[in-house]
């Protein structure tokens, strides 16, 4: 494989990447390609990668790029079409999406071009395959596949291809072709303006005419079968096919797997889904996909949202009423503590002359003992998380007792120079729920009480959902690049983690993500809002069952940590 052909194909991933909103990631050598509609994994490039498997490679990205941007999968997944229903409905909807995306992009047609040929191969050999069953349902299913390449007139190599699919067609298959032809005008109207809904209605009538299999049958749940003994051919029936054949259409799960592609119901729609993958295994996201939105400027994903409900007057009373009296206790018992002392009676450091008259008394084990050292306090030497759980669970009184808990811990440590961070965790709302990072006070910046009661207030119209591991991750990685010998991380919390569960097991990965922060010296705590999932989560954990009570919890944590 040639360095340039690489690097061109690299930036051929990038762009359909971003067009489509989807996240790449590169795998080992060899491994499936798949994609779950938000991220792609692609097999690494190496020196062995052949120039057919590149075109492959090339036509997956953008094929299924495309179906993010133009595919309906709710719609989808509501109907759940199985069997013949579901490869003949995705046939049509590969048409359409294929059509709009290299209308659109000129230079994806060549792709396109390049493919084609390898399709052909595919079927071709699906057809001569040693599997009796296979074989059987690709040639009964080849007239779809004869008529969607003769109406992919955008592709010269479809026509081409189109003659060598036609010689493979048997009798009866030729028979279910002609019946196709007065379907070619509606495809045509489909791939330039229609919906998902217009392509499988297509596909439900195709089947009743071909077929004559009951489209009702083929949706949801997959069909028993029909009785092998019991079935009659129904009217209209091609002649030659069996109730038999019915019966191997309406399951056609080995043609479905060997052509590697199916569009299974999910969140968003999962095409090729890996062998041997499992959900549990949590999809942990890159640095790049974290939105860290710091003042005064925010980011295109909290843009345009208005600030929720938050009674800031409320909030600023209270810290200036119960926070501030609180923050000077703590703050007086810290300066207290932080003060270097002298140990006394030492047999080295600095000659003490309160206690020369040591020497007086004679070769004992005391006499020497003239000495006192200066034993510098590293109370102070510490660094400080607070990380704010943003979902929409905490709206309310919640939130602003979060907030009055902000306000109380700025005004205890900022006088002792105590470097400290106020976080707040959620995820966006669009297809790839990436995790956000509200940033309300960073360390070493100087943000007033209003100033931070004002910045809570902007992220409260944005309470979304919450993966904590996430959340928990980045505050850790800020705390790693502090130089104090001390690191606390406080999280607040009202529930167990929510979002990104297409992602995996959000629970595990955060319990996973915690144990690891703890191993690495960082004192974690964990403080439930009137709930008690924290317990699950978190060796040192408290849950606060009066809000009132957050604020003294908060500056009890900071004392006993110093």
């Amino acid at each position: 494989m040639k360095y340039l052909d690489v690097v061109n194909f690299e930036a051929y991933v990038a762009g359909c990447a971003r067009n489509s909103g989807v996240t790449v990631v590169w795998d080992v050598p060899n491994s499936t390609p798949r994609t779950d509609g938000k991220t792609m994994w692609l097999p690494a490039i190496t020196s062995k990668t052949d120039e057919e498997w590149m075109t492959r490679i090339r036509y997956f990205v953008k094929h299924e790029a495309s179906h993010v941007v133009y595919s309906d999968f709710e719609y989808l997944n509501t109907m759940q079409p199985k069997g013949i229903l579901a490869i003949v409905n995705n046939i049509i909807e590969d048409h359409r999406i294929d059509y709009r995306n290299d209308s659109e992009y000129k230079g994806d047609v060549e792709i396109s071009n390049r493919f084609w040929t390898c399709y052909t191969e595919d079927i071709s050999g699906r057809l001569h395959n040693e599997d009796e069953k296979l074989s059987e349902q690709q040639l009964m299913l080849l007239p779809i596949f004869v008529w969607d390449s003769a109406l992919r007139n955008w592709i010269s190599t479809a026509s081409e291809t189109n003659a060598s699919m036609q010689e493979m067609l048997d009798d009866v298959g030729k028979t279910r072709l002609s019946k196709l032809d007065k379907y070619m005008d509606e495809l045509l109207v489909i791939r330039d303006s229609g919906t998902a809904e217009h392509v499988l209605n297509l596909a439900e009538r195709i089947i009743k005419d071909l077929y004559d299999a009951d489209p009702e049958k083929l949706k949801g749940k997959s069909p028993s079968g029909a009785s092998k003994d019991g079935k009659s051919k129904g009217e209209g029936e091609p002649e030659g096919l069996s109730s038999d054949d019915v019966d191997r259409l309406l399951e056609c799960e080995e043609l479905i797997k060997s052509m590697g592609h199916a569009h299974a119901p999910s969140r968003t729609g999962v095409h090729l889904k890996p062998k041997g993958f499992t959900y549990k295994d949590y999809q942990i996201p890159q640095p790049a996909d974290y939105v860290i939105v710091r003042f005064p400027v925010t980011h295109k994903a909290v843009a345009g949202h208005s600030p929720g409900y938050m009674v800031k007057h409320r909030v600023l009373d209270y810290i200036t009423s119960n926070g501030k009296p609180m923050a000077n206790k703590l703050r007086i018992k810290l300066q207290t503590a932080s003060k270097d002392r002298y140990e006394y009676g030492l047999k080295k450091g600095k000659l003490h002359t309160g206690s020369l008259h040591r020497l007086l008394q004679g070769d004992t084990p005391s006499a020497s003992r003239v000495f006192r050292q200066r034993k510098v306090s590293d109370t102070l030497d510490t660094a400080v998380s607070l990380l704010v759980d943003c979902s929409g669970s905490m709206s309310g009184n919640k939130y602003e007792m979060a907030c009055a808990g902000a306000g109380a811990l700025a005004e205890a440590l900022r006088p002792l120079n105590i470097k400290f961070n106020v976080l707040g965790f959620t995820n966006t709302i669009d297809s790839k729920e990436n995790p956000i990072v509200w940033v309300f006070n960073d360390f070493g910046e100087r943000v007033s009480t209003d100033t931070l009661v004002d910045r809570f207030h902007r992220a409260s119209g944005c309470l979304w959902e919450n993966s904590d591991g996430d959340g928990i991750a980045y505050a850790a990685h800020t705390l790693g690049l502090r130089k104090e010998h001390r690191k606390v991380l406080i999280v607040l919390s009202d529930g167990s983690p929510q979002g990104r569960d297409w992602a995996g097991d959000i629970r595990s990965y955060t319990k996973s993500v915690i144990s690891n922060v703890e191993a690495s010296g960082v004192d974690v705590y964990g403080i439930g809002i009137l709930d008690s999932n924290v317990s699950s989560f978190y060796k040192k954990h408290t849950v606060v069952s009066e809000l009132s009570e957050l604020s003294p919890t908060i500056l009890s944590i900071i004392e006993r940590s110093m």
